[in-house]
């Protein structure tokens, strides 16, 4: 996958110069090797390689922040592949629309033999909206982003490492630059495709993946101890409300099942964000 990136990353179809950088988080260097042969099939590739040894997302998050030279940088994710007008559409909107971040969609793309329940649960869809339109920062993400450099260098580490292995480190980011006044904008045409592996299209996997998105989202939220009492009573009537409702519409369809336990564990997580509790998610 890493392989198909690049090569979209080679094609793009984009106005100004630009480096790649490629931040690989195993440390025996894992990447190496595909990095070497895109540079052979692409000389003129302005691609650098690094390793970052410290386990996490946030510290290799950190690394390629810390490498980029440039005043923009780019996000996409290394299971993901760009149109070839991503980056020009990115930075066209960028620089249209006084924005301090841009975001764009990532498509779903299933590989044949996917159960049909897992397309239709609309857990994989995101939700897409008019270029120009400026998004709840519950939308930004790193997957398909360009940022203006000076935002992540007024920090000395963009990425809470204390994010490092339970995933949230960029809602943390872009929450805490929206804080401070950014503009967050969408561009519709700057899309990108996600293969979606048959292991996260597994029940188990999506609503551990959503409590876990569930609590690092309430855990930024500090409120006073009466209204967060509210929310997290709220939540676990939420809980056993929709968990049941997806029991019942389970023989009807797994996937209004699978929408149905979503929001269950979206309201558990709640609950677990004032326990202090963490997994890892990376």
């Amino acid at each position: 996958m890493l392989a198909m990136l690049l090569d979209s990353l080679a094609k793009q179809i984009f106005c100004q110069t630009f480096e790649i950088i490629v931040v690989d988080n195993d440390p025996v260097g894992g990447g190496a090797e595909v990095v070497a042969a895109v540079r052979q099939r692409y000389p003129d590739l302005n691609l650098h390689y690094s390793v970052e040894p410290q386990k996490g997302i946030s510290f290799a998050r950190n690394r390629a922040a810390s490498l980029a030279t440039g005043d923009f940088i780019a996000w996409i994710d290394d299971d993901e592949t760009a149109a070839e007008q991503w980056l020009m559409s990115l930075w066209v909107t960028l620089s249209t629309s006084d924005a301090d971040a841009v975001f764009g969609p990532v498509l779903p793309v299933f590989p044949p033999g996917s159960p049909s329940w897992s397309k239709r649960c609309g857990v994989f869809h995101r939700p897409r909206h008019v270029t120009g339109t400026v998004i709840d920062v519950r939308e930004a993400r790193t997957s398909n982003a360009l940022v203006k450099a000076s935002w992540l260098r007024s920090f000395a580490s963009p990425f809470d490492i204390k994010l490092a292995n339970t995933g949230g480190e960029d809602y943390d980011f872009f929450a805490r630059i929206k804080s401070q006044g950014a503009r967050l904008v969408w561009c519709d045409e700057a899309e990108v495709s996600e293969m979606v592996p048959f292991e996260r299209q597994r029940v188990v996997w999506i609503l551990e993946r959503r409590l876990r998105g569930s609590v690092n989202y309430w855990r930024r939220h500090s409120e006073p101890p009466f209204q967060m009492a509210i929310k997290v009573s709220t939540g676990g009537v939420g809980f056993f409300i929709f968990g049941f409702a997806g029991v019942i519409a389970a023989p009807f369809g797994i996937h209004r099942a699978v929408r149905l336990w979503g929001r269950a564990m979206g309201g558990l997580g709640r609950a677990v964000a004032i326990t202090g509790l963490r997994w890892k998610g990376y």
